[in-house]
């Protein structure tokens, strides 16, 4: 290239060119002492201008203008508010809560006193100490309520009446009720086979006829009309064989001689009670002779008399006397009969029929079973009896209502006494205790699918709630504003410079492009100028 070219070159393209230079260069050197220097320069004790650059140098009204922006522009309680009710924080809110719920549920829990922080145990343990007092006295008052007093009564009542048209086969099976016998049996039989049951029931026997003897009552007031009515057939009955055995012991020495004897002490007797005719009688009668004459007499007659034993009117005749006779005892007042027994006899007779009792009720009934099961298994029919008709059986119809009435009234009682109470406040204090020692174990097994998805839905719903609603105060007690400018200003200003630079880089770079093709302008406008003049 000549040296003409390089001279018109540099006459029309310098300007231009160095114009453009210049605007690059200085833009530049403007935008870099927006950060540098960090630190004032001094030159012979005195500072040089423009030192510190402009933002190191304005650094605390930087800090202070950008957290009120942000505390009062962007970061408002209003706009974090919006923020929350955004679908994509909600979604997140709520796969968060999910998250925590089903790990809570899926953790193998134990007892409840473990949930419960070391230093709050004794508190914990005031509570549960507290609960159950309290529960005590509720359950307590709710028990002597009227309200519930007339649901219990009724609920018994009316399910008395449900029962009422049921056969007991419905109630209570064949085989229920033989084990029922077999349990009564045997409580019955341990009672009666102690050894205080029999003087019990002796001096229960004892006691009874005393007072009966007080009332001077009879022998025969005690007794059935059927017992008298057995008793006198029992003697027609054996009143025949009585006086046929009569009649075969005439036939014995001994019985023969005493009533030789007899016969002669009756003679005797009879001449004595003649007076003095006695003597002379008592001289032509031979008491030897008599005797013999008795004796020789019996021996011959003995077919005739036992055949006049036999005879129907003799039998009639004495069973009549035998009746009346016991007629005569049974009929004496009890107190006579017992002052001639006495007190041993009268002991010994209720000693004896309180064993007699006793004994008969271990005697088994019909196919080996009990006295109790058979006579129970007889009222109700071998279970075919409804509970009414079993009512009305043992109570009579018109009491069947107040016996109802009568359960009903008894049962309520026994649940509000003092012992049911206490029992109640043990069982409940006790299964409190259970239930805090037991471990909880896993709830997600548990707890339905439903209510897991609801108690979530509740979390997420109770937490947006608490979020609306404080957001202004917490934002308010946050001072963003201030927060924002403390932390710029506690930011190192190289990263601080890293910060702006990397926002506003691109807009630098253009900044720094349009400087240059200014000055290229300005330098082309220069160019025109020169050559006009």
């Amino acid at each position: 290239m000549q040296y003409s070219d390089v001279l018109f070159f540099a006459t029309y393209a310098g300007p231009p060119i160095i114009g453009a230079f210049i605007g690059y260069l200085t833009n530049r050197i403007a935008i870099r002492m927006l950060f540098r220097p960090l630190k004032a320069w001094h030159i012979f004790g005195l500072r040089v201008p423009m030192t510190p650059g402009v933002i190191p140098s304005k650094r605390a009204e930087l800090a202070e203008n950008i957290g009120e922006m942000v505390g009062e522009h962007l970061l408002t309680s209003k706009e974090i508010g919006t923020a929350l009710s955004r679908e994509p924080f909600q979604e997140h809110l709520y796969s968060l809560v999910d998250t925590r719920v089903q790990a809570v549920l899926k953790t193998e829990l134990g007892p409840v006193s473990s949930f419960i922080p070391e230093r709050f145990q004794s508190y914990f343990k005031v509570a549960v100490q507290t609960m159950k007092y309290r529960l005590g006295v509720g359950l307590g008052t709710f028990l002597a309520g009227e309200k519930w007093q007339g649901q219990v009564h009724g609920f018994i009542v009316e399910r008395l009446d449900a029962m009422g048209d049921k056969k007991i086969n419905q109630l209570i099976a064949p085989e229920a009720r033989t084990t029922l016998y077999n349990v009564l049996d045997s409580v019955v039989q341990n009672i009666l086979a102690s050894p205080d049951t029999s003087s019990r029931l002796s001096a229960f026997i004892r006691c009874w006829i005393e007072a009966e003897a007080d009332q001077e009552q009879t022998l025969k007031d005690q007794l059935p009309e059927q017992v008298l009515e057995l008793l006198h057939a029992a003697i027609r009955k054996h009143t025949p064989a009585l006086l046929e055995q009569l009649g075969r012991q005439l036939s014995e020495p001994f019985i023969r001689e005493r009533i030789i004897t007899g016969i002669l002490g009756g003679v005797d007797h009879f001449i004595e009670s003649l007076g003095p005719m006695g003597a002379m009688a008592r001289g032509f009668i031979d008491m030897d002779s008599l005797e013999s004459t008795v004796d020789a007499y019996l021996t011959d007659k003995e077919d005739d008399i036992v055949g006049w034993l036999q005879e129907p009117t003799l039998n009639d005749h004495l069973a009549g006397v035998l009746c009346a006779q016991v007629d005569a005892v049974l009929d004496r007042p009890l107190g006579e009969l017992l002052d001639q027994a006495g007190e041993e006899s009268v002991q010994g007779l209720c000693d004896g029929i309180a064993e007699q009792v006793l004994a008969m009720y271990s005697v088994p009934g019909k196919g080996e079973r009990s006295i109790l099961q058979e006579t129970l298994e007889g009222w109700c029919e071998q279970g075919e009896l409804t509970l009414h008709a079993l009512g009305k059986q043992i109570y009579g119809g018109g009491e069947a209502g107040e016996i109802r009435d009568l359960i009903a009234r008894q049962s309520v009682e026994l649940l509000q006494s003092a012992n049911i109470e206490n029992i109640l406040h043990i069982l409940t204090d006790r299964a409190i205790d259970v239930l805090l020692e037991r471990p909880v174990g896993t709830l997600h097994a548990v707890v339905p699918q439903g209510v897991q998805k609801g108690l979530t839905e509740y979390v997420v719903l109770t937490t947006n709630t608490m979020l609306l609603k404080e957001v202004p105060g917490l934002v308010g007690s946050l001072n963003i504003s201030e927060l924002v400018t403390e932390k710029v200003n506690s930011l190192d200003l190289l990263k601080l410079e890293r910060l702006l630079l990397s926002i506003m880089e691109e807009q630098f770079k253009y900044i720094n492009l349009f400087g240059a093709l200014l000055g290229f302008l300005i330098g082309c406008v220069n160019l025109l100028i020169i050559r006009m003049v």
